[in-house]
């Protein structure tokens, strides 16, 4: 639901339409052939003349290229590593160029591989969707483009990209980029919010210290361990869970636009489903959760009414889950180990709810006028999360007696002789667990998944010592 919302709210703000030569490739009438044109107008904008972006975005590319890709540039006289960095810093720059140097993953060069060939890589990604017939190729197209190397990478590197961030962000105030900013960037300077503070050092102050880098390194941590790890249902292969959770985002995404009324782009019939049709149809009307939104506007008195359609739109679905004929579709595309692990992980979603709490107040600090609606929103966002999180971790059914297998991957297969413990972790947190396993300390066995901090290091501790 939440990913029709950003949808639909991206349709809905695409209203002016700019002349172009693309045409979409989904049939007319359909979401797709919609979300196409969205992307047909989003194109002419940034590139104007149809092949060259525009000049704004155009330079900032180039200047945060010319910047950032020193830090790919090894030479053995006046070595570009050893330049100071306009928009990192020179502390910071220094940190990545040692990730970058540590071979073979060379983590630290992430920036200048996304700002190569930032223009044309855009433009194809771009076009390639727009010319997508069907569903399910568009989404193969994102897989493609953008979740597989996102993920690839971030399995790999987002550990030690974070470790890096977090021992430079104290020294992110010497980089030159905020000078820029307060210069040109149209801020006031001025403001109410800063108190008296100079602009520099109030902002400085946030991202370095207010913002909850620790709950955040929690929450990416935990978030990569249960995305990166085996799907241990599959037996044979090396499927990870963000292929599943892809997979299984999109058959969600279906099954709300056949309920919403909306027409998919599908190929010709080509047998019949074995989806049994009355799982994927949901029982609410137009006027439910982002559709109510987009026709009443965001407001203060249209979210609470909001929240509560949100949630009878997700009871709704939760319903299918006790329909004898939909369990088997149920346990394999939405109850899998993958799924399991991550709304069993107390640490993960502990620190979403500590992430989202913080970012309320600091908006909250910066726009005193909207405390209301931001308290309001976060007072959704958190209800609807445990109330997914409570039934998803206990679906119960009071009129069968329907259950589910909820078993977290690493427990389902945690007695394979071939399975590391230490997979999924990155940075700091595999060099721990493998130094603990030369130690022979804690196995795959061992309860303590979830767990970070202090509270991990009990847990490993007791179970080094058997006591758990």
């Amino acid at each position: 639901m939440k990913v029709l919302l950003v949808a639909a709210c991206l349709l809905a703000v695409a209203s002016a339409q700019v002349e172009s030569s693309m045409v979409p490739g989904a049939r007319r009438g359909t979401f797709l052939n919609g979300i196409q044109q969205m992307l047909i107008n989003a194109t002419a904008t940034f590139y104007p003349d149809g092949e060259n972006m525009m000049q704004t975005i155009k330079l900032a590319v180039m200047t945060a290229r010319n910047d950032l890709c020193k830090i790919n540039n090894r030479q053995e006289v006046n070595n570009p590593q050893d330049h100071n960095s306009i928009i990192l810093g020179k502390t910071c720059k220094k940190a990545f160029v040692k990730l970058y140097n540590e071979e073979p993953d060379r983590c630290g060069g992430v920036f200048c591989d996304v700002l190569t060939d930032f223009e044309t890589k855009t433009k194809e990604s771009l076009t390639r969707m727009i010319e997508a017939e069907y569903d399910s190729d568009f989404f193969d197209i994102i897989e493609e483009r953008f979740i597989d190397p996102i993920m690839e990478y971030s399995c790999r590197c987002s550990g030690k990209m974070m470790d890096a961030w977090m021992g430079c962000k104290k020294r992110i105030g010497d980089a030159d980029i905020w000078f820029t900013m307060m210069n040109f960037g149209g801020f006031d300077t001025a403001a109410e919010y800063l108190g008296g503070m100079d602009w520099k050092d109030f902002w400085v102050d946030l991202v370095a210290n207010r913002v909850p880098w620790e709950d955040i390194e929690t929450m990416l941590e935990r978030t990569m361990a249960n995305l990166c790890q085996r799907n241990t249902d599959i037996r044979k292969g090396d499927h990870r869970c963000y292929t599943y959770l892809y997979d299984t985002i999109t058959a969600h995404v279906k099954g709300h636009l056949k309920s919403l009324g909306l027409t998919s782009a599908k190929r010709g019939r080509g047998g019949k489903s074995n989806v049994p049709e009355n799982c994927i149809q949901y029982d609410y009307s137009l006027h439910s959760g982002s559709t109510y939104l987009l026709r009443n506007g965001i407001t203060r008195a249209t979210f609470s009414s909001y929240h509560t359609k949100i949630l009878e739109s997700m009871d709704s679905v939760f319903e299918k889950f006790c329909v004898e004929s939909c369990k088997d579709y149920y346990q394999e595309k939405f109850m899998g180990c993958c799924t399991a692990s991550l709304i069993l992980d107390e640490a993960l979603n502990t620190s979403i709810t500590n992430v989202a709490n913080e970012i309320k107040e600091i908006y909250v600090e910066l726009f005193p006028e909207n405390e209301s609606a931001a308290e309001a929103i976060r007072a959704s966002f958190s209800k609807s999360h445990q109330h997914e999180l409570e039934f998803m971790r206990n679906p119960t059914c009071v009129d069968s007696d329907i259950s589910y297998d909820v078993t977290p991957c690493t427990e389902g297969d945690m007695n394979m002789e071939d399975e590391d413990p230490c997979a999924g972790l990155s940075g700091k947190a595999v060099r721990k667990c493998k130094k603990t396993q030369k130690k022979g300390g804690y196995s795959a066995a061992t309860n303590c998944s979830g767990l970070s901090g202090k509270q991990l290091k009990k847990c490993k501790k007791k179970a080094k010592k058997g006591g758990q």
